[in-house]
């Protein structure tokens, strides 16, 4: 049954992340909009339509914001406390995915999207939610499960995005150095473990005449 809890838990991550940054983004791109010379030659049926978009999105925003925010934090105390549900197959390899698409959101070349106005309005403050989203990996970084997992991640993972996650959490003090040090012992797992599953596929399936005669099938 908790496995079950944690899988609907993610799924929730997941969607409310998804929806929160998506809206935060869509906010970012009409106020810059709003803010260009260009605005005020636009149509003024243009501009309505805009200004009422903005409007509908800020609604949402804060309420998505707010409900993924408390699920990163009870996933965050979850991990602290419990690893094996989180390692089970059919969990794993959806935490690291999730876990790695939304550190590429907030630090990658992404998070420019992310630059709104009046954060707090949105009750929006990324450094706080990179600080969980890192401490999620440090909960689990012992997992060998977690590793691989990370390593498999073709979509999302790249050793730069937890480089420039570590610089900022050091220049922004969200991380001790102790805790920056085993991010960066994780990130050598990971990549030792990416080249161990890489040499593993270009191996790929021995032929038979290389096999030994005890290990043909029959023999």
């Amino acid at each position: 049954k908790f496995v079950r809890f944690v899988n609907l838990m993610i799924n929730d991550v997941t969607y409310l992340m998804d929806e929160s940054l998506s809206e935060l983004s869509q906010i970012a791109a009409i106020q810059h909009e709003m803010e260009s010379p260009e605005w005020q030659n636009q149509p003024m049926q243009h501009r309505r339509e805009r200004e009422g978009t903005l409007r509908g999105l800020e609604r949402h925003a804060s309420g998505y914001v707010t409900l993924g925010r408390s699920t990163v934090d009870m996933l965050m105390i979850f991990t602290a406390e419990t690893k094996e549900p989180f390692m089970v197959p059919e969990i794993v390899d959806k935490l690291a995915a999730m876990l790695d698409y939304n550190l590429d959101a907030l630090v990658g070349p992404r998070c420019q999207n992310l630059k709104v106005k009046d954060r707090e309005k949105y009750r929006f403050d990324p450094r706080k939610l990179l600080s969980d989203i890192l401490q999620i990996y440090l909960n689990l970084s012992g997992q060998s499960e977690f590793v691989r997992a990370v390593a498999n991640d073709g979509r999302s993972y790249r050793k730069e995005l937890f480089e420039r996650a570590a610089g900022i959490a050091r220049h922004r003090v969200l991380k001790t150095d102790d805790e920056i040090e085993q991010l960066r012992i994780f990130v050598v797992k990971v990549e030792e473990m990416k080249a161990t599953i890489e040499a593993e596929e270009d191996l790929g399936e021995v032929p038979d005449e290389y096999l030994g005669k005890s290990l043909r099938p029959g023999s």
